[in-house]
C-alpha cells in the first residue's frame, strides 16, 4: 500500500468476482482429465508437443492449447533442447517438463481455495472438489510427505507405519529406539536432532496427525503454529519443522485412494 495514496490497495475475498472469476479458471484447468493426462506424462520425463500429443490421441494444435494454460498455472515450463526423435534427430526443439514440487504447490493451492469457497459457494466448491479428486489420480498413491525445500526437494517420503519420530539425523545415533524416524538431512540445521525428536506423526482412528516435539524452532501447519496436542492433517496441508531458510517444508498427501481425507 502507498502510503500516499491510502486506497491503492488489492483486497481478495471470496465475493470478489474478478477473483471467483480466475479461481473458477483456474480449477477448470486442473480438473481436465486430458490436462491430467499430460502431467502425469511429462512427470517421467521432458517431451515434446508430438510426443504428448501421441500420449494423448489428441492434434497438435489442441495439444498446444491445453499446454498453453497449464504452463499460465505455473505448473509446468518450457525449455529448449535437442531432439531425439528420428523425424528430427539433433535438431533443437522445446520440451515441456513439471516445474519442481509443482503439482504439490497446486494441492496445497487447492486447499486454499476449499477455504474460499466454502459453504458460500457451491458451483466453486463443486469444481475444487473436482480439481482435488482429478490431481490425487497423478500425485502419490500411499500417504506421505513430498520435501518442497533444499537438496531434497522432491523426495516422497511415505507413511507405512503407525507412529514416526521426525528429525535431522545424528552422528552416533543408532536408531535403537520402540517407533521408526524420518530422518532429515543434516542441511536442515534449524532443525531438531532425531534423539529429541522435532515433530511426531501418528496414526490415530483412521486419521494422520502431527504434534510438536518441544522443538525450540516450532511446527506450523499452513502458517500455523501447533503444540504437544496432536493435530489432523489434511490432504494439501503445508508443514514447517523451524521456518526459515535452515529449516524444511513439506506438503501432506493422504494417498490419491483417499483424497478427501475420510478414515
Amino acid at each position: 500500500m502507498n502510503p500516499e495514496r491510502p486506497d491503492d490497495r488489492t483486497i481478495l475475498t471470496s465475493s470478489d468476482p474478478e477473483f471467483i472469476s480466475e479461481l473458477s479458471e483456474y480449477l477448470d484447468v486442473l480438473a481436465s482429465p486430458i490436462r491430467l493426462q499430460i502431467l502425469s506424462f511429462i512427470g517421467t520425463k521432458p517431451r515434446t508437443v508430438r510426443q504428448i500429443s501421441h500420449e494423448i490421441a489428441t492434434s497438435y494444435e489442441n495439444t498446444k492449447k491445453h499446454l498453453t494454460k497449464l504452463l499460465s498455472l505455473g505448473i509446468i515450463r518450457k525449455e529448449i533442447g535437442v531432439s531425439d526423435e528420428p523425424v528430427n534427430m539433433g535438431q533443437p526443439v522445446f520440451y515441456y517438463k513439471l516445474v519442481p514440487d509443482g503439482l504439490n504447490h497446486a494441492a496445497y493451492n487447492l486447499t486454499l481455495f476449499s477455504q474460499v469457497a466454502g459453504t458460500s459457494n457451491p458451483d466453486l466448491s463443486k469444481q475444487v472438489i473436482a480439481a482435488q479428486t482429478g490431481l490425487h489420480t497423478i500425485l502419490p498413491a500411499r500417504p506421505g510427505f513430498v520435501i518442497m525445500n533444499g537438496s531434497e526437494q522432491g523426495r516422497m517420503i511415505e507413511l507405512t507405519e503407525p507412529v514416526y519420530r521426525v528429525g535431522r539425523i545424528e552422528e552416533g545415533w543408532n536408531g535403537i529406539s520402540p517407533e521408526p524416524a524420518l530422518l532429515l538431512n543434516d542441511e536442515y540445521r534449524s532443525v531438531s536432532r532425531v534423539s529429541r525428536p522435532h515433530a511426531w506423526v501418528k496414526k490415530q482412528a483412521g486419521f494422520w496427525t502431527l504434534a510438536d516435539g518441544n522443538s525450540k524452532g516450532g511446527t506450523y501447519i499452513n502458517g500455523r503454529p501447533i503444540g504437544h496436542d496432536p493435530v489432523v492433517l489434511q490432504d494439501g496441508d503445508r508443514i514447517e519443522l523451524s521456518p526459515g531458510t535452515l529449516g524444511i517444508t513439506f506438503t501432506f498427501h493422504s494417498g490419491n485412494t483417499n483424497p478427501n481425507h475420510t478414515p
